[in-house]
């Protein structure tokens, strides 16, 4: 594991302050104007305003949603539309993503940090012990291209320091800058369900590497293997990947490579500009290359995440069981949560009324199975 001091001092400022940049720049790229908000409030709002003769009406103090396979009652939270909170989160949505990343990032970085402070010497034997399988099977399958390129790339310095200083920055704040542009310009029903997706990823990733851990290459002995580990050897680890909180034997699956596929993928599907869509076919390619150079993973690692994005994907509507402990999370903080962008582009797009049927898209993939 690398020490702190492998770390360029500058680190400990620029990379925070460019993923707070980033997530900045996400916040007021994506605000809404205020007289959109009144427009999509008066919408809503008509007709559902109750009487004296209503306020003991369910539909507007409490609402049911499906969990799991309950049938569950939340509160509905119109009540709190006029508080600063829910003004302040309606003008700017995307604090609502930027809240849900920090949320997934932050479960995942703890749990992975427990893992490492409770695994022992056992747990690292198990982890070469499956890292030897991996090389084995990819020698069987002449697969075994790690160390080739990485010796190719040592011989060129410039190469060299592209490759680790990609891998240790470009992961987070490629995400944050894709997160922020799909929100923009994708379908919101195609932004959620990559949302999700990559949420699911980590879910997943996480499983298979508790409970079978495996060991990366550079970590492998060295007068056996020959790895090299460039990233710590040539100073240019991240703050983001070096701590002593750091589980180091994940390898298997490489997140790196399953989020630069839903990424690249998502973006040369679905992007509105072509030059976006040109760049999206060598991000996961050149993220491929990056991981197995700096020798932090296998091939086999990035057929791991590919099939993990996969799965992920499929089942990416699990999440949405959450939306109900979200309705409570909103009411403990009396906020009226940030109207769905379904809804909301859909209102600010057309003249017409919304019908009754319409008033609440943001909730009907869990009580009518409608796609999200």
């Amino acid at each position: 594991m690398s020490k702190p001091d492998e770390i360029p001092a500058l680190s400990y400022i620029l990379e925070p302050a460019l993923v707070a940049s980033l997530l900045t720049i996400g916040c007021l790229w994506n605000r809404r104007k205020p007289s959109d908000i009144v427009q999509s409030h008066n919408y809503t709002s008509a007709g559902t305003i109750p009487s004296s003769n209503s306020l003991n009406d369910n539909s507007w103090n409490c609402r049911e949603m499906r969990f799991l396979v309950w049938t569950v009652k939340v509160p509905s939270n119109e009540r709190f539309r006029m508080n600063l909170l829910s003004r302040f989160l309606g003008m700017f949505p995307f604090l609502l993503e930027v809240w849900y990343w920090l949320l997934t990032y932050w479960i995942y970085q703890i749990a992975r940090a427990i893992q490492a402070l409770t695994m022992g010497s056992d747990f690292r034997v198990l982890a070469e012990k499956h890292a030897r399988q991996l090389v084995h099977i990819e020698q069987a399958f002449h697969l075994d291209i790690e160390l080739g390129l990485q010796r190719f790339v040592m011989k060129h310095g410039w190469l060299l320091t592209f490759f680790n200083k990609t891998y240790a920055m470009v992961h987070i704040p490629a995400t944050i800058a894709f997160m922020a542009y799909s929100y923009r310009y994708f379908s919101p029903l195609i932004f959620q369900s990559t949302r999700r997706t990559l949420v699911l990823c980590n879910c997943l990733a996480f499983i298979v590497f508790s409970s079978w851990p495996c060991m990366p290459p550079r970590l492998l002995p060295y007068e056996e293997f020959g790895y090299v580990d460039t990233l710590h050897a040539g100073k240019a680890a991240s703050i983001w990947t070096t701590n002593k909180f750091q589980n180091q034997l994940a390898a298997f699956p490489s997140l790196h490579f399953g989020y630069s596929f839903v990424i690249g993928l998502s973006l040369f599907i679905y992007s509105p500009h072509k030059l976006m869509r040109f760049i999206s076919i060598f991000y996961p390619l050149l993220i491929l290359v990056v991981i197995m150079a700096t020798a932090n993973h296998y091939i086999l690692d990035a057929v791991g995440g590919f099939f993990i994005t996969v799965i992920a994907h499929r089942i990416n509507r699990l999440v949405l069981n959450l939306r109900p402990v979200e309705e409570w999370f909103f009411w403990l903080l009396r906020c009226e949560r940030p109207m769905d962008k379904v809804q909301f582009d859909s209102i600010i797009q057309s003249d017409s009324f919304i019908t009754a049927g319409h008033r609440d898209m943001s909730q009907r993939p869990l009580m009518s199975g409608s796609p999200e």
